[in-house]
């Protein structure tokens, strides 16, 4: 349930006008009776609760950005596309690397209990769903990238259908031992990601055989040796879809030492179109995600929040294509 804040002084017993100076910090409410509304806003969700945290100390014009690993090359562009939409609104970032530990992505939300920003963007939390949640209850926030929840505001794109246009578009290219290497299984978007591509299989009459699924990490190492046990099947696939270009990279070091013509004999295929896939040998064919919009839009929501402005909660959903190279045959086919 929406409530407007004429809801909120009925539920009180307070005036309209009170409960608007407790949210704008404005003389004329105690600090006992400001603290009591605000706990009940809090409580309710109502929308202004995120500038009604920030009001309870100075605005800081930072914004924290919480990532799960800063050596992962998808964050570069994405960071970039954040840090330009902050800047232009007169907001500084501050990035915060969790190394992948939840113990030290929960050190993060207790710094912001000492206001060291006004809100937080955050890519692939390692938190349960429902505590992100309350987390955003807490903090305004905008989730990157993974899905938790139809009650947070999440910039991403469509997982599923990325791997599942990736998957048909291996098939097009001639090829039908399709394996795949996961990210981190723990991630929606890794579980989204190899469910597309089981439906793509599944729709070809091929069909997913556990033998051509193997579990990675997103880092080059998992993609190496992930790639060498895969090819060591019998038979072997005859294409490799990796859910990052980190790993694509990884699976196509291993198959060249294992002797193995790419595109011809093997074809490898990855997944955000980082820089560095252009620049290797052979060049990876990848889905292209739109790292640099990604981030402006989502500071561009969590800047909205932060001025009161009204901002749906939900899935905010950006394109991806499919961007050929020469890690595949027939590299001219498009979707």
């Amino acid at each position: 349930m929406k409530y407007t804040i004429k809801d909120i002084a009925k539920i009180t017993g307070y005036s309209v006008a009170t409960i608007s100076r407790a949210l704008s910090g404005k003389e004329g409410v105690s600090e006992e009776k400001r603290k009591e509304i605000l706990r009940i806003i809090d409580q309710l969700g109502y929308i202004p609760n995120q500038s009604a945290r920030r009001l309870r100390s100075k605005e800081t014009k930072n914004i924290l950005v919480m990532i799960p690993d800063i050596e992962n090359y998808f964050f570069n562009k994405l960071i970039k596309g954040i840090e330009t939409e902050a800047r232009e609104k007169g907001y500084n970032i501050i990035l915060g690397d969790f190394s992948d530990s939840q113990e030290i992505e929960e050190e993060y939300y207790k710094m912001m209990k000492g206001q060291i920003a006004d809100g937080i963007l955050i890519v692939g939390s390692l938190s349960e769903p429902q505590k992100v949640v309350e987390i955003s209850r807490q903090f305004p926030m905008v989730v990157i990238s993974d899905y938790f929840s139809d009650e947070l505001v999440t910039v991403c794109i469509d997982n599923f259908k990325a791997a599942y246009d990736a998957t048909m578009f291996l098939y097009k290219c001639g090829y039908r031992r399709i394996a795949k290497i996961t990210g981190k299984i723990g991630a929606i978007l890794s579980q989204d990601r190899l469910k597309g591509y089981k439906m793509a299989l599944e729709n070809l009459g091929l069909g997913s055989d556990e033998k051509y699924i193997k579990y990675g990490d997103f880092k080059y190492e998992s993609g190496y040796k992930l790639a060498k046990e895969l090819l060591s099947a019998k038979p072997c696939p005859d294409a490799i879809f990796c859910s990052n270009d980190e790993m694509a990279i990884g699976a196509c070091d291993a198959a060249k030492e294992l002797g193995f013509s790419i595109p011809d004999e093997l074809g490898v295929m990855g997944f955000d179109d980082i820089e560095l896939s252009s620049m290797v040998t052979p060049k990876i064919t990848t889905v292209h995600q739109p790292r640099y919009e990604m981030g402006k839009l989502s500071a561009q929501l969590l800047i909205n929040i932060l001025t009161g402005e009204e901002v749906s909660k939900g899935k905010y959903i950006l394109d991806t294509s499919i961007i050929p190279r020469d890690s595949t045959k027939n590299a001219n086919i498009t979707k």
